[in-house]
């Protein structure tokens, strides 16, 4: 991606993903299973943002249509004067052996502010899905400013968007905050967080204690905001009765019925606001579980998804870093992909600069990014038909909170030597010799189940000791914000 165009945040990615429980009595009960929707049946999400230069999309409801394999996305537009949504992309899916849906896009957003036809179609975006409750995606953009045009990821969280919350009595959810891709430089108010929610009516009530990593709770609130059934969806905004206004401080929050959470916060403009959950660019959560997690059972678990580096903009043949293709759990500290991995993680421990001060627990799951050479350049595809995914990152939960199910607070993520812009072939070596480079930083990670499936959320920071850092093309390192969002693989 150019450095002049605009991106989105992951929610994941920084379309934010969320869903919630809908009608339960009490924060002690698990979300119930959701049928997975016969075939034939359209599901429809609620994402934001989705941004171009030029053209900033805000939030989006998409459909999915499992009878025709048909995707559609309509969002509101900025340079438009009426608040009505536009169709701002259009194609249709297939579903890889990887369980990743590969997208092919026939109408897509340019830096222009065009909604633009491709003839042929044009494919490089990949989506994975839990049918009727949300879909993560790296749907594409162009920006047609640079010459020969840069076609970027714009990565995308949406969430089941099809009825009010109805809580009677307070319902915990556990969330990460989604980085702010215009702020990275910027200090945290909060990185994860605890919120309770209750609701009267359409009024929503959120109760959220937002984190620091590696610090103690911030600054509690409690604030209301209104659910009503919009062109978007059944979507809850804050403040109260702010929805199809453009303030600068204005929160849309999808609460669906899968027992998932997340929000789009437009932060744009120079008001200082925190929003209704402490901060970034909304949040991905999901509900909070009656009792501990088997954490054996979500580290023996295969999940598909997304890894957010809002920070690195460089983009190299067919694929833009910021956000990548990633599956964890096919590969184990002992499987043959991983061994550059585990090699530099041990090289690097205790060294003196400090990269690793600590060897990962039994508590670690290994993945890393579909990123493999192909006919034009280095190319981000989980179709599984160039390979399997690197084994290049390592995410250590550590130890459950005792008071919050799910809730891993002291997280540990491990970055080896052939993370990109660096490969098997051409290592990634920050001391300038041949040893390889490693480093680990802290992280927090909240665990969760939807329809039976768990689904894991990280988030670590640029702010934190050490910081949230990944390699940049000179052989150093570059201090970011970093997320990792991944549902567990359907197949």
């Amino acid at each position: 991606m150019s450095a002049t165009h605009e991106k989105a945040a992951l929610g994941i990615l920084s379309l934010c993903l969320c869903f919630a429980v809908f009608s339960l009595s009490s924060c002690s009960q698990t979300a119930p299973p959701v049928t997975t929707p016969a075939a034939g049946k359209v599901d429809t999400y609620f994402g934001g943002p989705f941004s171009v230069v030029g053209n900033s999309v805000g939030r989006s409801s998409s459909s999915f249509d499992h009878s025709a394999n048909q995707i559609g996305v309509s969002a509101f537009v900025s340079n438009q004067s009426l608040l009505v949504p536009t169709q701002v992309l259009s194609g249709s899916f297939t579903k890889a052996d990887t369980g990743f849906l590969a997208v092919s896009e026939n109408f897509l957003t340019t830096s222009s502010g065009q909604i633009t036809p491709q003839n042929p179609p044009m494919s490089g975006a990949w989506a994975v899905e839990i049918p009727g409750a949300g879909a993560l995606a790296n749907l594409l953009s162009v920006n047609t400013t640079s010459n020969p045009p840069v076609i970027s990821a714009a990565p995308v969280a949406m969430a089941d968007n099809t009825t009010c919350p109805d809580f009677l009595n307070s319902t915990s959810f556990l969330y990460v905050n989604v980085p702010n891709p215009n702020r990275v430089s910027s200090v945290d108010t909060s990185n994860y967080g605890i919120v309770s929610i209750v609701t009267q009516g359409s009024d929503v009530t959120f109760s959220a204690t937002p984190t620091l990593i590696g610090t103690q709770p911030g600054t509690a609130s409690v604030v209301t905001g209104g659910c009503s059934v919009s062109t978007l969806g059944a979507l809850t905004a804050y403040p109260l009765n702010s929805f199809g206004q453009t303030s600068s401080n204005l929160e849309l929050i999808s609460i669906g019925k899968s027992g998932l959470l997340a929000s789009s916060f437009n932060t744009t403009g120079s008001v200082s606001t925190v929003g209704a959950f402490g901060g970034g660019f909304g949040v991905i959560g999901v509900q909070e579980l009656s009792s501990p997690v088997d954490v054996s059972a979500v580290i023996g678990g295969k999940y598909n998804g997304f890894m957010y580096a809002p920070k690195d903009s460089a983009v190299s043949g067919t694929y833009d870093v910021t956000v990548l293709a990633s599956a964890f759990g096919n590969h184990t500290g002992l499987s043959l992909p991983c061994a550059p991995l585990v090699a530099t993680v041990v090289g690097n421990y205790q060294r003196g600069n400090g990269n690793v001060s600590r060897i990962w627990s039994a508590n670690t799951i290994f993945g890393g990014e579909f990123l493999t050479a192909g006919a034009t350049g280095n190319v981000n595809d989980p179709s599984g038909q160039l390979g399997s995914e690197n084994c290049d990152v390592a995410i250590d939960l550590g130890i459950q909170d005792t008071n919050n199910a799910g809730l891993f607070p002291n997280a540990m993520i491990f970055i080896g030597t052939t993370y990109p812009p660096f490969s098997h072939s051409n290592n990634w070596l920050c001391f300038g010799t041949n040893d390889g480079c490693a480093v680990a930083f802290p992280a927090a990670a909240v665990v969760g189940q939807v329809q039976g499936h768990y689904v894991i959320f990280v988030a670590a920071s640029a702010n934190s000791t050490p910081p949230a850092q990944l390699p940049n093309s000179a052989g150093g390192s570059i201090a970011q914000p970093f997320g990792i969002y991944l549902f567990e693989n359907l197949q």
